[in-house]
């Protein structure tokens, strides 16, 4: 699997930084890309919850099923896509002289229709990265006063 982590120093505590990442209905506001959430099995935030996603990956359009595979309140939140394309995303928020230190790793397989019509490994952990860069970016913007 490839892999991209991005961290970023956020003027908010880790409990508001954690709740936010954790919820997968405010995954559209921040990541780029995420057209939808939807059909989350439980309104309880908790390992083994499932929900469905659709994600515009530069011009291919994939869907599938995600589920929670860790759940540790302000610390770590993680899920893992099971379909359309694989990946796990890791959110770990820590304090940091009374802010979070938030840091995103997303390690993910590259769908082959993907790569023939990018042509270009390289240029997808490029483009790869700047999503996740956005991604951190726009959460910082979203939390900060």
């Amino acid at each position: 699997m490839d892999s991209v982590t991005e961290t970023a120093l956020i003027n908010a505590s880790p409990e508001k930084v954690f709740a936010f990442v954790s919820d997968p209905n405010r995954a559209p506001t921040f990541l780029p890309g995420l057209n939808r959430i939807s059909n989350l099995s439980s309104p309880d935030q908790k390992v083994g919850r499932t929900w469905e996603w659709e994600f515009n990956w530069f011009g291919l359009v994939l869907s599938g099923k995600t589920e929670c595979r860790q759940f540790e309140p302000p610390q770590i939140y993680q899920f893992e896509t099971l379909g359309g394309a694989k990946s796990r995303w890791t959110y770990q928020c820590k304090p940091q002289d009374g802010s979070t230190s938030l840091e995103l790793s997303i390690e993910y397989e590259v769908p082959k229709n993907l790569l023939a019509k990018i042509a270009s490994e390289s240029a997808l952990a490029k483009m790869n990265r700047r999503r996740a860069v956005e991604a951190v970016a726009n959460i910082k913007t979203l939390l900060e006063p």
